[in-house]
């Protein structure tokens, strides 16, 4: 068999096991022990066919190779789901962000001014792109979707190796290729969002720590982005250009001082930067001032940082094993080379990835969150950049000794490899263990549903009522029910963040409208009244959803039309409310 049919065949065995997980095998590859074993001997068996169709590749360069391919190939797989034309949400939320990707683009879609978001606005910008196109489809906003996730962590998984690619001697092909699949899967164990990683993307592509000024411009410009982005983000900007600064310049034959000027300025001048930029959209939205502040409101649910049925690893289990193999691979290049640094360069990142941690923690513990690792997306992007710096020998030393001049020919120690193994393991677990079945929507029940809805709201509009669709907004931005204006507050997301962190003003005039039966009908998934607490999965948020939603919403409407294949309820006034 020639070379190239070996590579061909090479190349065709990455689609197995997306295959076998999603279609071929899915009911006997959701047991996640035996999905593992059967991922190991594909790519082992492909490992084998690389070594054949490449010869000079050692094994272990194979398995390493294949096994990050094959992981990368599978997360792009489990993406499929999530292209689809069914017009109901596929998630809780997941077509939620398209309404409010839609309030960029009110008076186009819905003929009149609606502020934009208060959460997130950064992400619902990059979203809207498709709506700009007069009646988008909703599947377009869909491969929007997935083509930012997709092309952002691609594009800063290969920066950073291609900012990592001027160690010498150069680094095989392979080894590249491995380190862009490695970091795109380390990404998504947050993850971290797309609207994100444009700014990570923006500074591994232009920041130059010799331009100060130019940099200075690049940090400005994406601390812009991220004041309307994320509040834990807003330092980011600065810290990832001073971090790439104390890697990339040597302190040796400088004052301290002067030294530390431009990454402090980076820091300052940034932070500053993205706060006026928050700051100034809360004024130009038009949204009320008191709305922006839910993050500082909300309860911090402490027992969340161990595990629960919320998160059965917990925060802490979950960060310490993401990170510790990075880590510990860190203090060992340092080991033995510590003193060919300044120690306030060493100190300095080490006060990033600190202040990072905490902030991500403190984060992740407010209700709504401590799900997943995405709350400490900040510095798991930080520890991916700091820790492949290092590991590559790319952090230039103050004293050039000849151990470091050696290190990159020096084979791993045991108990490196056994934390590079750990490193190159846990993104390839997180990965391997979502997904399953390609699920299977019943497209004629949802056609019924939406005939159903259309003639429902539309009757209760001529009667001269106003229509309130908690969930399922999208239905009005993309066409799906016709003739009921938009009422725009009160959608899911947003409503559910306001009951989390007791907005008092917003909750009021909700409670108010509902008590006066404004709405004529109210479009929402079915609310019941049942507290969980703890003792189930996110239960602090279904109480307090309960308590400002659904006993409100019940005492003064009841159901009028079950809608079970698409989850939904259609709710009338009562004729006589509650007391």
């Amino acid at each position: 068999m020639t070379r190239k049919i070996l590579r061909v065949l090479y190349i065709l065995s990455f689609v197995i096991f997306p295959l076998f997980v999603m279609e071929l095998a899915s009911q006997r590859l959701a047991n996640i022990p035996l999905r593992l074993i059967v991922f190991c001997l594909l790519a082992f068996g492909a490992s084998l066919l690389f070594i054949r169709a490449w010869p000079g590749q050692s094994l272990v360069t194979a398995i390493v190779l294949t096994t990050l391919g094959y992981g990368a190939l599978y997360k792009l797989a489990c993406f499929v789901p999530d292209v689809s034309s069914y017009p109901f949400s596929l998630g809780w939320s997941e077509a939620s962000r398209y309404f409010y990707a839609s309030l960029w683009l009110p008076k186009q879609i819905y003929g009149f001014f609606v502020p934009p978001s208060v959460l997130h606005p950064s992400r619902y910008l990059l979203q809207a792109l498709p709506l700009l196109i007069p009646h988008s489809p909703l599947w377009l906003s869909r491969i929007w979707q997935v083509a930012l996730w997709v092309i952002t962590a691609s594009l800063a998984s290969w920066l950073l190796a291609r900012r990592l690619a001027s160690t010498k001697p150069k680094r095989p092909l392979v080894v590249t290729l491995s380190l862009i699949f490695w970091a795109f899967l380390f990404l998504f164990q947050g993850p971290v969002y797309y609207h994100l990683l444009v700014i990570v993307i923006l500074l591994l592509w232009g920041f130059n720590p010799n331009r100060f000024w130019r940099s200075l411009v690049l940090v400005l410009i994406t601390s812009l982005w991220a004041g309307i982005s994320r509040v834990n983000w807003l330092p980011v900007p600065g810290m990832l250009a001073a971090a790439l600064y104390l890697m990339e310049v040597r302190s040796a034959g400088k004052p301290l001082l002067p030294y530390l000027v431009p990454p402090a300025v980076w820091v300052l001048a940034g932070t500053g930067i993205a706060y006026a930029s928050q700051s100034a959209y809360q004024l130009w939205s038009g949204n009320p001032t008191a709305w922006f502040g839910s993050s500082f409101s909300s309860d911090l649910l402490w027992y969340r940082l161990w595990p629960n049925l919320t998160f059965p690893l917990g925060i802490l289990p979950s960060a310490v094993l993401v990170s510790l193999p990075l880590v510990l691979l860190v203090i060992l290049r340092l080991a033995n080379r510590w003193k060919e640094y300044h120690l306030v360069r060493l100190l300095g990142l080490a006060a990033i990835l600190l202040v990072l941690f905490v902030g991500g923690v403190i984060v992740s513990v407010k209700i709504g969150g401590g799900s997943n690792l995405h709350n400490l997306d900040a510095f798991l992007t930080l520890l991916l950049v700091i820790g492949s710096y290092f590991y590559f020998n790319r952090v230039q030393p103050d004293q050039i000794s000849q151990l470091s001049q050696r290190a990159s020919h020096v084979l791993p120690s045991s108990g490196e490899g056994i934390l590079i193994a750990a490193a190159l393991v846990i993104p390839l677990y997180f990965t391997l263990t979502v997904g399953g079945a390609l699920p299977h929507r019943d497209y004629p029940a949802a056609q019924s549903a939406l005939q159903t809805i259309n003639s429902a709201t539309q009757q209760a509009v001529k009667n001269g009522g106003e229509v309130l669709f908690i969930s399922q907004r999208h239905l009005l931005t993309f066409d799906y029910v016709q003739n009921v204006s938009l009422v725009p507050d009160y959608e899911l997301v947003f409503l559910m963040e306001m009951a989390m962190s007791g907005n008092t003003a917003y909750l009021d005039a909700f409670h108010a409208d509902v008590s006066s039966r404004r709405f004529a009908m109210i479009v929402s998934e079915p609310l019941v009244i049942q507290y969980q607490g703890r003792n189930h999965g996110f239960g602090e948020e279904n109480d307090a959803w309960v308590k400002q939603v659904s006993e409100p919403v019940l005492c003064y409407y009841e159901p009028s039309l079950n809608l079970d294949t698409v989850g939904l309820v259609l709710y009338t006034p009562r004729l006589n409310p509650c007391k």
